[in-house]
């Protein structure tokens, strides 16, 4: 008997804590901001909201998007996910923040998307380019230029003299909406 009322006592006050803390969470935003390229559209959209002490926002779920303008079929990608919940957080998080898109056109007339992501931190690997195919594809990072040559060529013709930049923005100038059922 004496061990169910503990368990019972346990058991009513993780829920109790449980309880406690999620009626302080922040509120969810969903938030998304577009880019036009030529005939790609490119969108960034998550689950995010504003932490305490924090600046920005902070994401639970952030997905960049590649579409075509005339169909709004969605070609690729990619979904970017948190961090498992640590203590002392109001939701798991995603570490990676999407800023500057380039949509490039090389010398060889070739179309390319490059995002430029950071982690919040300050160190050699905290900044770096995702590089997508005009397909949508994810093609690399400049995280594995290093290890595969075809990626750093390919980086450094988005970045020559000679490429014509087909479009450029920041997506982190987002709207921001309450997000339905918590996601």
């Amino acid at each position: 008997m004496k061990k169910s009322t503990l368990l019972v006592g346990f058991a009513l006050s993780v829920t109790l804590a449980h309880s406690a803390l999620a009626a302080d969470k922040p509120a969810l935003l969903q938030r998304s901001a577009a880019l036009q390229c030529a005939d790609r559209k490119i969108e960034l959209k998550g689950a995010c909201y504003k932490e305490d002490g924090y600046p920005g926002l902070s994401c639970t779920s952030l997905r960049f998007i590649i579409s075509d303008k005339a169909s709004g079929r969605e070609l690729g990608g990619q979904a970017f996910k948190p961090a498992p919940i640590e203590m002392g957080d109001s939701y798991p998080i995603v570490a990676e923040k999407v800023g500057e898109v380039t949509c490039v056109e090389t010398e060889a007339k070739e179309k390319f998307i490059v995002a430029t992501v950071n982690n919040g931190g300050n160190c050699s690997r905290c900044e770096w380019h995702e590089l997508y195919g005009w397909d949508g594809s994810r093609l690399g990072s400049s995280l594995d230029a290093k290890k595969n040559p075809a990626i750093d060529a390919t980086l450094k013709a988005t970045e020559s003299k000679k490429a014509k930049i087909i479009g450029q923005g920041g997506l982190n100038s987002v709207r921001k909406e309450p997000v339905q059922d918590g996601h």
